[in-house]
């Protein structure tokens, strides 16, 4: 059986079993809500600013970037036993829902088996993130705290939304741009499931993957004929 049909069948299994009331659009919306609120209220929060405590902003984006490439190379590629669930989530499920050839969406309702639970996303916003700021409040400044807070949080809704990008249509504007394009093209080369578990693992931005040895790169026009 190819691996366009099991992909197809996967598909077909895992939308009926997403709710009738859920609605992608409204999750979409729940996300940036709670991630813009609280980055805001932590712009806000900034008293007295002192251009060296803008230095956080490099520093906080780095450290996204090493979680996220860390959670999802050895969490949601990995089947260890405290985190077994993220991993059925991202492995089981998006990677099977999402399998070459069949790389994008066909509507908001798909955005489910994409974008993070709301449950996670509150977690990071609230607590994850703010966590991060009340150490640089404790041993820094009250504002580096605020300001790594908000990076924190705006990088993982440049993840969400970059994620729901990535898995638009070929023919969509996204993959058009250029930068998003090529960032496209890396995440969809680590859906082919015999690179996944190898290679491209950051989303946002691939620092970790060619400073750990695990990007890799195929020419765009050749992405076509990938098959598993």
């Amino acid at each position: 059986m190819s691996n366009m049909h099991d992909a197809a069948a996967f598909r077909e299994q895992y939308r009926a079993y997403v709710q009738s009331r859920y609605n992608g659009w409204l999750h979409l919306v729940n996300v940036l809500v709670i991630s813009l609120t609280v980055a805001i209220y932590c712009i806000l929060q900034i008293r007295g600013l002192k251009g060296s405590e803008l230095l956080v902003i490099p520093l906080g984006i780095l450290a996204y970037n090493f979680v996220e490439y860390v959670s999802h190379r050895w969490v949601g590629h990995k089947k260890l036993q405290l985190t077994k669930l993220f991993y059925k989530r991202h492995t089981g499920d998006h990677h099977s829902f999402f399998s070459a050839p069949l790389l994008s969406f066909e509507s908001p309702r798909d955005w489910r088996i994409v974008l993070f639970p709301i449950y996670l996303t509150a977690f990071i916003a609230f607590f994850l993130a703010p966590l991060c700021g009340f150490f640089l409040t404790w041993v820094v400044s009250g504002n580096m705290g605020y300001i790594m807070t908000a990076t924190m949080i705006l990088n993982h809704l440049a993840f969400e939304l970059l994620h729901v990008g990535y898995h638009e249509p070929k023919e969509h504007w996204f993959h058009k741009v250029p930068v998003f394009r090529e960032l496209a093209h890396l995440h969809r080369i680590h859906h082919h499931r015999g690179l996944m578990k190898a290679y491209n693992f950051n989303l946002t931005f691939p620092l970790f993957d060619i400073l750990l040895g695990t990007f890799y790169w195929e020419p765009l026009e050749s992405f076509d004929d990938f098959r598993d």
